[in-house]
């Protein structure tokens, strides 16, 4: 089942499971959430209170397995969801520097925050604190874009096929270019290693 079918099917618990589960970069739903407001099946208010509900309680599941995890199932995590060592260390440090007002951040790089929070020792309460009003905004101006854009679409969409092939070639060339650009970077650095 797609990630948008169980929105449309279970409504609010819907946006919430997709939400939850990190495995898809949150724009995406509240931005169909969005729409969905537009299209007034769903209230706007209890959209954003689902959005950031969920993100909270997802942030403070891996803030405790940050807190409470062993070396192996951080080890784990770290595999499963791609979060490098490297990675963590930047955020340890980053921490350190600029101290908790990073947390506002954690829209950006959800997963890596709520463990790297939990790893640094950083109190439940701060970092419920910080992630609520960074979600709050991060979900008001996606669920507002999402409303927003569906406004502006409505009777247009007939009209988007003309762009489709240019999109896609787009998307393929600049995904090109990302892919060979890391690429070339990757030999320069293990040229200097050596």
């Amino acid at each position: 089942m797609a990630w948008h079918s169980w929105i449309e099917s279970y409504g609010y618990f819907g946006m919430m499971l997709t939400l939850m589960f990190p495995f898809l970069p949150s724009e995406v739903p509240l931005a169909y959430a969005g729409y969905l407001v537009h299209t007034t099946q769903f209230n706007l208010i209890i959209m954003l209170i689902v959005a950031v509900l969920s993100f909270v309680v997802s942030q403070n599941i891996f803030f405790t397995i940050g807190r409470l995890g062993s070396d192996r199932l951080l080890a784990r995590v770290f595999k499963w969801f791609r979060i490098s060592e490297t990675k963590m260390n930047q955020f340890q440090r980053q921490m350190d520097t600029r101290g908790r007002f990073i947390l506002l951040l954690s829209p950006m790089w959800r997963m890596g925050f709520a463990i790297g929070a939990g790893l640094t020792g950083v109190s439940r309460l701060t970092f419920t604190i910080a992630t609520t009003i960074s979600f709050f905004a991060w979900s008001a101006f996606f669920i507002w874009g999402g409303k927003k854009l569906g406004h502006g679409m409505m009777g247009r969409h007939h009209e988007l096929h003309h762009y489709t092939p240019w999109l896609i070639g787009l998307l393929v060339f600049g995904a090109g270019y990302v892919y060979f650009r890391k690429k070339t970077l990757m030999k320069k650095q293990n040229a200097l290693k050596k």
